[in-house]
């Protein structure tokens, strides 16, 4: 399955959120990995930020991920930039529109 999220950043810290995405955690990296996450993709358009993943089993993936110690860490590192709550940060009621392979 697809799954797309939106979040917001903060205008003056554009930079630094490409900054830290050049170097995502590896432990964070694997952990994605383990979860099940794959074709992962994040997009920048001013200060919203796109992004797309897919996974077979997007319960299972969440839990994995959110339940993580190096998850929590990597959250509260992006807490200064990221605007949008955590708790609307992951969703899955995008309607697809469009999909080609």
């Amino acid at each position: 399955m697809r799954y797309s999220f939106h979040l917001i950043i903060r205008d003056e810290m554009k930079d630094e959120y490409i900054k830290r995405h050049n170097n995502v955690w590896p432990e964070l990296l694997k952990l994605l990995k383990e979860a099940g996450v794959r074709n992962y993709s994040i997009f920048m358009d001013g200060a919203d930020i796109f992004g797309y993943w897919e996974c077979e089993d997007l319960s299972r993936t969440l839990d994995i991920i959110n339940c993580s110690e190096i998850n929590r860490k990597w959250q509260d590192f992006m807490s200064d930039v990221i605007i949008t709550a955590p708790e609307s940060r992951t969703r899955d009621t995008v309607t697809e529109v469009f999909h080609l392979d």
